[in-house]
């Protein structure tokens, strides 16, 4: 399937559905042209935001050459690999120049290169951007897609062959849980074997879940089999949340004006259930957190993308929070009200005082971790 213009200004929904729903497996490549010449890399954190209008999110590494040459040009490729292209593949997961030397590709909308023989390609425009860790998300409104009925490329953090995506989702929660934990302290080794022991994982998956939380911040660089955990100041903390809360808001906008009332419910059963536990004072921290994270993802299923209510997982911490904070302080930390209010405005589609909601917990929420932080030397 192949949408009829590959340089026009848009794209039929029916077209750019197909094309989205076929993130479920395989690699990505970003590209985007500069005046040198085409340039890409490959990146995970890759979702289909909005179908009305079509619209994709992206995220890249501020350190990666890409993210900038994007952020110049205003516009950005998708390109979802097929089997058969396992050496672009690598080719775009290292650094250096000319990565598209001998690879053939062909320009689309906004002077995109897109990669010839790729499963699924798409073309967008820049229209927003937001900050999370160490990353920027990019935001596109979608000028091209297109679609092929070839197979995907199976290559999933660093190997070919099936997925198994039960395995390393489990390694990755795992792994970031206890970099979070703090079980090792900041400046400290990570014993990745041992983690595989612990998590009850293979080391492979441990090993590739380390490069993901590499790529977000949470580890740094160290020995080879060893990466430290990167301590935490106040403003690559207070930036998770603003990612967050970037999410959210992109998802209330585009989605809570047509929501249907199923979805509606979930948000009235999720802020009842928060209600029920926040009128208990005197309960443990963990429902009352767990309550909470039941209220955002009731708002981000908004979206139809499972990679969308991914992405705003990953940058949660309130597995930290709940290592450092005793329970008194954990109940300022968590912003109830603040979920409540964002709750019930959405329950009831309230799209600016849902809007106002996710802005207020933000702030109280960042203003609480940074006085935390400061009081604990700068850093967690």
């Amino acid at each position: 399937m192949d949408s009829s213009d590959p340089g026009g200004p848009g794209v039929d929904q029916d077209v750019f559905r197909d094309v989205a729903g076929r993130f479920a497996t395989g690699v990505t490549v970003l590209t985007t042209g500069t005046p040198e010449g085409p340039t890409g890399s490959t990146a995970s954190a890759v979702a289909s935001l909005s179908m009305e209008p079509p619209m994709m999110l992206v995220c890249l590494n501020r350190a990666s050459a890409t993210h900038d040459r994007i952020r110049e040009s205003g516009h950005y490729g998708v390109n979802i690999l097929a089997k058969g292209q396992e050496d672009i593949a690598y080719r775009f997961s290292r650094r250096g120049p000319d990565k598209f030397q001998g690879v053939p590709w062909t320009p689309a909308a906004g002077g995109v290169p897109l990669i010839t023989g790729s499963l699924a390609t798409i073309a967008c425009r820049v229209v927003d951007t937001a900050e999370g860790g160490t990353h920027t998300i990019f935001i596109g409104e979608v000028l091209h897609a297109a679609a092929t009925d070839a197979e995907p490329l199976t290559y999933y953090r660093g190997s070919f062959g099936r997925f198994e995506f039960d395995a390393d989702d489990t390694a990755y929660q795992g792994l970031r849980g206890l970099v979070l934990r703090r079980d090792t302290a900041p400046g400290q080794p990570l014993d990745l074997a041992a983690a595989a022991s612990e998590l009850g994982v293979k080391p492979a998956f441990v090993t590739a879940a380390a490069a993901r939380l590499l790529e977000q911040g949470l580890l740094a660089a160290g020995d080879r089999d060893a990466p430290v955990v990167a301590p935490l100041g106040a403003a690559t903390v207070t930036a998770f949340f603003a990612a967050q809360a970037a999410l959210e808001s992109g998802v209330v906008d585009m989605h809570l004006p047509h929501a249907g009332e199923p979805q509606l419910d979930a948000i009235r059963a999720a802020t009842a259930a928060l209600l029920g536990v926040t009128a208990h004072r005197d309960a443990e921290p963990a429902p009352r957190v767990e309550a909470i994270r039941g209220v955002h993802r009731a708002v981000m299923q908004l979206s139809p993308s499972r990679r969308l209510s991914g992405a705003f997982e990953e940058f949660s911490t309130s597995a930290l929070w709940a290592a450092l904070l005793p329970a008194a302080a954990q109940e300022t930390m968590v912003d109830a009200d603040g979920l409540l209010a964002l709750g019930r405005a959405a329950g009831a589609r309230d799209l600016t005082g849902a809007r106002d909601a996710i802005h207020r917990h933000l702030a109280t929420v960042s203003a609480f971790a940074s006085a935390e932080i400061a009081a604990r030397g700068g850093t967690v």
